[in-house]
């Protein structure tokens, strides 16, 4: 357990929306970052007690208290103009299990974690943090309007990936944290985002069940506008505190509905431009076996409390057969974001039923590894793994 300490900024922050970054105030923000690691309440030094009124917020569940906090527990001192990375507070209360205090930053823009008293093994200089983190960036103090942007840009990279694949990492990313910005500033809701990209995903089938070149050109099209605009709603939750199990929920369960919606609509968009029927067969593949896993998921889901399909534990490991190795370097192809994109290149150049089919393959092969890991859970002995 530990507590927060808000101690007063080297200077007075810019006001109103010039001090605000990523859509609420510093000091707000900063109790907020705390409370999602985990802290049991935030306290205001002596000079401090003034913000007490800017901290009053729906998203505020940790008590906000005034005078020095019990000796029993860890601290974390951390100056009220100061933005830090959310994860850092764990990463400093975790640090001090020694007994030796941390600091990370320097000068004006620094944060000090102490042990517990009675655990405390030395009173010399607190040792530097050393924060790994993928997206990390140091405490940064905000005093001007400059200072709120920069601050405002490292929350925003600090919302990437390290699993996002390459065309989110190199093309949608972009696109979505620029959006986000915007969103941030007009004030909406990661939910109502997540509906409004869904409506998109489900429009892309309706659009591609036409049946003609331009049909599919522009359903594709949809879809991966879908795709660009689905890291929107997650960086906004992140960026406001706005994280929710429902919101979870919604991005999981639209991204799927999204997928099922265009393949299911092109391949009936296919039968009825060729009158085969064999495109019935093979939407039917894709939905009912992506379906099929996806119910599967959901249902593990549920039994550990997320909705965050990247919580499920797919089956792994190194592959051996020369034919897996090559299968393993094609992955990153299936990814999702990679594979709307050439999906919506293969429309765009006539060849749409080339994605159709080995979306039905990669449907098989999804149902058949989530099956492996179901079969791998049920054989577990880990409590954590078989709940």
């Amino acid at each position: 357990m530990f507590v927060v300490v808000l101690t007063p900024g080297a200077a007075p922050s810019p006001r109103g929306r010039r001090g605000r970054v990523g859509g609420m105030s510093v000091p707000l923000r900063l109790v907020l970052s705390a409370q999602r690691c985990g802290a049991a309440a935030v306290h205001l030094a002596r000079d401090a007690e003034a913000l007490a009124p800017a901290l009053i917020d729906r998203r505020v569940t940790i008590p906000i208290r005034t005078g020095a906090p019990p000796p029993e527990v860890v601290t974390i001192e951390v100056p009220a103009d100061v933005v830090v990375h959310a994860d850092a507070f764990r990463a400093l209360a975790d640090a001090v299990a020694d007994g030796r205090a941390r600091v990370f930053g320097h000068g004006d823009a620094k944060v000090v974690a102490r042990a517990a008293a009675a655990t405390r093994t030395s009173h010399g200089p607190p040792v530097p943090l050393v924060f790994a983190h993928a997206f990390a960036f140091p405490p940064m103090r905000v005093a001007t309007l400059r200072d709120a942007v920069r601050a405002n840009g490292a929350l925003l990279r600090a919302c990437r990936k390290p699993t996002d694949g390459w065309t989110s990492r190199y093309l949608n990313r972009n696109v979505s944290l620029t959006l986000t910005r915007l969103l941030i500033h007009l004030g909406l809701r990661p939910n109502h985002i997540s509906l409004a990209i869904v409506a998109i995903g489900v429009a892309s089938g309706v659009v591609a069940a036409r049946g003609t070149h331009d049909g599919f050109v522009l359903g594709a099209a949809l879809l991966q506008v879908q795709s660009t605009l689905d890291g929107c709603d997650g960086e906004v939750a992140r960026m406001t505190h706005r994280q929710s199990r429902l919101g979870e929920w919604l991005d999981t369960i639209g991204d799927d509905l999204s997928n099922y919606a265009f393949f299911a609509g092109a391949s009936f968009g296919m039968h009825r431009a060729t009158n085969s029927v064999a495109w019935l067969w093979v939407g039917a593949v894709i939905v009912g076996c992506g379906g099929l896993a996806s119910a599967i998921e959901y249902r593990y889901l549920a039994r550990v409390g997320s909705g965050d399909l990247l919580v499920y534990p797919i089956v792994g490991g190194p592959p051996r057969h020369p034919v897996a190795r090559v299968a393993a370097g094609l992955q990153p192809l299936f990814k999702r974001d990679t594979f709307i994109l050439l999906t919506f290149l293969a429309a765009a150049a006539g060849a749409l039923s080339a994605a159709l089919i080995a979306s039905a393959v990669g449907a098989v092969a999804i149902l058949i590894t989530v099956m492996r890991t179901e079969a791998r859970l049920a054989r577990s002995d880990t409590p954590s793994e078989r709940r």
